[in-house]
């Protein structure tokens, strides 16, 4: 069997499916399977708080939080992507832990990259 590079990139999608799906399902069974904001248990989504194109926090389990479709993209009131200083807002007065937890790694990742 020849094994290709299209090959070898196809499984490492699927491997990386699995990982997303595990650490969705582990985030919202933490949070009961329902939005941390309003409490809706229709569909709730699993966001990550530093995004997860970065690789270094990308399945920990702290850097995730159950929404609902609303509180995850839509809602102009909050919205951790059409609001996110108002999400961030939230996080910081509701969920401090994750929220100084997302402030120190991101201080972390730009250090050096600009003064602050």
């Amino acid at each position: 069997m020849r094994i290709t590079l299209s090959k070898l990139q196809s499984q490492e999608r699927k491997e990386q499916r699995e990982l997303d799906e595990f650490w969705a399902t582990a985030i919202k069974n933490r949070d009961n399977w329902e939005c941390v904001i309003c409490g809706s248990k229709y569909a709730p989504n699993a966001h990550h708080i530093i995004p997860r194109e970065n690789k270094l926090y990308r399945y920990e389990e702290d850097n995730g939080i159950s929404l609902c479709v609303k509180h995850h993209k839509f809602s102009r009131i909050i919205s951790a992507h059409n609001n996110p200083l108002a999400f961030f807002l939230w996080l910081m007065l509701y969920r401090p832990d994750q929220y100084f937890k997302a402030v120190k790694r991101t201080r972390q990742l730009t250090k050096g990259e600009c003064d602050l």
